[in-house]
């Protein structure tokens, strides 16, 4: 077998749009647009949600939040759901990570994130840096760099050597080098915190983007008219809390984000060099794929959960399949529960029972007549992001269907919800739920999500949570 390697490079909070390859004609992204150039890029994948821990569960898993318990950010995989680096270590591949997992709630931790000593869900060694610094980041600045303490702490002017993201992937590359030097099939694991702003480029690499030149989004008087009314509750309660950014902080926040989208493209570049290096890019799988989007005040919302439209559910997907399809780009629709069940196929491991999401390996081998799914599910329920917002949690749970042409958001219990004509309204503008003209269809939506959720109950019942 040829393919014996992974490597999973996970962003958070990037919107597919941030990436050269994906029509950026502003962002500096070469290694990443480089790469999609050699595979497969994805232009209709999708979040199973909108916000980190539930999705990253769910990459990991092959299930959905409503099955493996993650329904929320703050809500901890139980272990006794089975990870794919826990069915690799099992196989026989050395498992590593580096950088954010976000398995556990951020909150319990004191003020960084602990070091790990052992197996962590199913990864062999684990170097963590997550929302908040890790103790084994911060133990290595004072070893090496001292005098940078306060400003790493900050978050501010740490140059490129000392940077958080520049030791996370070195984690990662001296895990490759390790695994390459000993003849051992691996899988690695290299993700950051950051797209979400504010971004912390290091010093060098931030004010590159003016914020006069980026772009913001366009916004309708009647947007929030046409919504349920807690879209303009969230809004209004950012407001008042001095959260929600006026457009010259808009700007200057989107202008970090691309400083920062630009230093992980170098990261990125630094994974991919060792793999040449070392001989080892025909052996390896890699993956590019984000946790969720980022709404960045589309449709007047600030960040993103409990938010299931495109800008924040549409991810960024690209993969190289050592003698796979390359510089290909597809339209096929394909959801986070499926990276687990291709990985495993494409390195010929057998599937663990429970797993709900499908291979799309022939899509990466460039068959021809390889489909991908007919729609989408996503879903959202009691969001803790709500309470910053001013909102109770309990009042907005929602599932949402999407395909090629059209989404319905439905509310349970509610006699409001969402339906978009995608084809001639992308930018989900015209909330065509009440509209008599379109009854029938969304007749139709609702059948196929009643069906879909029906669909996708757990397939092992008996499996408990343990927390």
């Amino acid at each position: 077998m040829s393919t014996r390697n992974v490597v999973a490079f996970i962003t958070d909070g990037h919107r597919k749009d941030m990436l050269g390859c994906y029509g950026n004609e502003m962002l500096d992204t070469p290694n990443i647009d480089r790469f999609a150039g050699d595979g497969v890029r994805f232009e209709r994948a999708f979040g199973v949600h909108s916000v980190c821990m539930p999705t990253r569960a769910s990459l990991y898993t092959g299930r959905y939040p409503h099955v493996h318990g993650v329904w929320s950010n703050g809500c901890r995989l139980s272990e006794s759901e089975i990870t794919l680096p826990q069915v690799l270590s099992e196989a026989g591949w050395a498992t590593g990570a580096a950088g954010k997992i976000h398995h556990e709630p951020q909150q319990p931790y004191d003020r960084f994130v602990p070091q790990i000593e052992g197996p962590y869900y199913g990864f062999d060694e684990a170097h963590l840096c997550e929302n908040r610094l890790g103790e084994e980041y911060l133990a290595w600045i004072d070893q090496e760099h001292p005098e940078l303490a306060e400003r790493v702490l900050g978050r501010k002017g740490v140059p490129e050597e000392a940077h958080e993201l520049q030791w996370i992937t070195s984690q990662a590359i001296d895990f490759i080098r390790r695994q390459g030097e000993a003849d051992r099939p691996f899988f690695c694991h290299c993700s950051y915190h950051e797209l979400s702003p504010p971004c912390s480029p290091p010093a060098g690499w931030e004010g590159v983007y003016d914020p006069a030149d980026v772009p913001v989004p366009e916004l309708r008087a009647d947007d929030l008219a046409l919504r349920p009314d807690w879209y303009r509750e969230c809004y209004e309660g950012y407001l008042a809390n001095g959260r929600q950014p006026d457009e010259p902080t808009l700007r200057r926040s989107i202008a970090s984000c691309y400083d920062q989208m630009r230093f992980i493209d170098h990261q990125f570049g630094r994974i991919t060099n060792t793999l040449e290096e070392l001989g080892i890019a025909d052996d390896t799988i890699v993956l590019f794929i984000a946790d969720h989007g980022l709404s960045l005040n589309d449709h007047f919302q600030w960040r993103h959960g409990p938010f299931l439209f495109d800008e924040v559910t549409n991810i960024p997907m690209v993969w190289r399949l050592p003698g796979g399809a390359s510089g290909a780009v597809t339209e096929e629709m394909a959801e986070q529960v499926d990276v687990m069940p291709t990985i495993l196929d494409a390195l010929g491991v057998e599937q663990p029972a429970g797993v709900q999401g499908q291979s799309i390996l022939p899509i990466l081998r460039g068959d021809e007549g390889a489909r991908g799914r007919d729609s989408v599910l996503m879903q959202e329920r009691e969001a803790p992001d709500l309470e910053a917002r001013g909102l109770e949690p309990e009042r907005v749970t929602q599932w949402a269907v999407r395909t090629q042409d059209w989404k319905l958001v439905h509310y349970p219990g509610e006699d409001f919800g969402e339906l978009y004509d995608l084809r001639s309204d992308p930018g989900e503008f015209v909330n065509l739920w009440a509209d008599a003209g379109y009854a029938a269809q969304r007749s139709e939506l609702e059948r196929l999500l009643l069906d879909r959720v029906s669909q996708s109950r757990d397939p092992l019942p008996e499996r408990h949570w343990a927390w």
